[in-house]
């Protein structure tokens, strides 16, 4: 039995012994030239094998200001011909759609690369030494010439799974990371980066003086001036200034779906996320990463209240009559109506705050010729419960007293839709408060749409 086993151990050591042997002649049966000529072949093909090509996160430079350090969203469509399509819709192409069609190749250098080997009007535009026509202002232009945006034309591939799920590049000489995601078939290129970048401008709108907030775990932090794709990044109660972190990022589509995603990965407290997912129910970017990361928006009701108190002159306009309730859109109707006969016209009603007036409703109307408009004094009380209670108008100028004078009842009800207690929701979302919701707190089916 000792006799069997023991040889039964030899002869599997023997087996195990050759395995090795047979592998390791396998892997030195090739040079590195041959190896590294293998590994162009296959990224190649890898390359070429996306019927619709890919979208790449193209950062020039490691910089934190516009437009080197903002992010870039690129489609390319690499051909076995050894053509390539690359598109985009930017600053760079001044806001229009621009692609070009040129020769590519995956060469060896350090590594596999990809190299854009003869001039493409669009890929080039990172690296010809040009001036940027968008940088500085029309007093104080800066010229670029000899430098241009600083960025790649070759980039180094240095992950590439087997799945062709993605592929990481490195630009060859700036050394930024760069994703390339594979693009959904039948999915036109204008269309997909118009479609992003409309709904950037609505997520991270400039009219929209707020900020947003990252949640790592239950340490927040504020994400301000997402707007230009470069926002500061810092703990949420820091001062922006001592604390600031800039970090660019860019959002890409898949079908449906919106995905945000970091130049650089942020640590902390525990926590790495670096993409994210944007969740259009909770009206969140969740992190693919952690599920207790998320970017929300910032609170409507702090927002608003920081606007109605500042010190700076405030006006929010009602939106137009039928995309309001019913409730408030009757009483709209009715003044309309009266006014019509006297040849004036309803424009629309106003939430102002300034300095030296308080606060006020405003009735906006064309009288011939003229827009004027009729001020009403109120008072303005915020709860704790986020809430915003407004007290009953009363006419501040001559235009208001003689609205009431004219039209009497039908201007009061219309003041008295707004002498109650509002909560202040998010119109289509929170990371956009440039458009929000008053609704009465009495009744749901009150309400209406204030933009500033």
């Amino acid at each position: 039995m000792n006799k069997i086993l023991t040889a039964s151990l030899l002869l599997g050591a023997a087996l195990t012994f050759s395995a090795c042997s047979n592998e390791e002649d396998d892997i030195f049966d090739q040079s590195a030239a041959e190896r590294l000529n293998a590994a162009v072949d296959l990224y190649s093909s890898r390359l070429e094998a996306q019927p619709n090509g890919w979208a790449m996160q193209l950062y020039p430079t490691l910089q934190n200001e516009a437009p080197y350090g903002n992010g870039y969203l690129v489609l390319i469509d690499f051909n076995p011909d050894q053509s390539v399509r690359v598109a985009m819709n930017n600053t760079l192409t001044n806001g229009d759609f621009a692609q070009d069609i040129s020769a590519w190749q995956v060469i060896t250098d350090d590594g596999p690369v990809i190299t854009f080997n003869t001039h493409n009007k669009v890929m080039h535009l990172f690296s010809d030494p040009n001036d940027v026509p968008s940088t500085g202002t029309n007093d104080a232009p800066n010229d670029e010439t000899g430098t241009g945006i600083g960025g790649d034309y070759e980039f180094i591939i240095v992950d590439a799974p087997e799945d062709a799920s993605y592929m990481m590049l490195k630009g060859k000489k700036r050394g930024t990371y760069n994703l390339l995601t594979p693009m959904e078939e039948g999915v036109d290129y204008s269309t997909y980066l118009s479609d992003v970048k409309n709904w950037m401008g609505m997520m991270f709108s400039s009219k929209s003086p707020t900020f947003d907030v990252i949640h790592f775990g239950d340490t927040l932090y504020k994400m301000e001036g997402a707007s230009d794709g470069i926002p500061n990044i810092y703990p949420y109660d820091a001062d922006a200034v001592l604390n600031e972190s800039f970090d660019p990022f860019l959002v890409t589509k898949r079908g449906d779906q919106y995905y945000l995603r970091f130049r650089d990965a942020h640590s902390i407290n525990g926590y790495t996320v670096q993409d994210f997912h944007y969740l259009a129910d909770k009206d969140i970017f969740q992190s693919v990463d952690n599920e207790k990361c998320y970017i929300s928006g910032d609170s409507p009701s702090r927002f608003f209240k920081q606007l109605m108190t500042d010190s700076v002159t405030r006006t929010w306009k009602t939106s137009l009559k039928d995309e309001n309730s019913s409730a408030y859109a009757s009483l709209v109707d009715a003044l309309t109506d009266a006014m019509s006969p006297n040849s004036r016209t309803f424009q629309y009603v106003s939430l102002r705050h300034s300095k030296a007036d308080g606060y006020q409703i405003g009735i906006t109307y064309r009288e011939r010729k003229s827009t004027r408009t009729a001020y009403f004094n109120c008072e303005f009380s915020f709860g704790e419960d986020g809430t915003v209670t407004i007290s009953a108008p009363t006419p501040k100028d001559n235009n208001a007293r003689t609205l009431v004078e004219a039209y009497g009842a039908k201007v009061n009800d219309l003041l008295s839709f707004y002498a109650t207690t509002f909560t202040i929701t998010p119109n289509v979302t929170a990371f956009d408060l440039s458009s929000i919701k008053l609704v009465s707190k009495a009744d749901a089916n009150k309400w209406v749409i204030m933009n500033l």
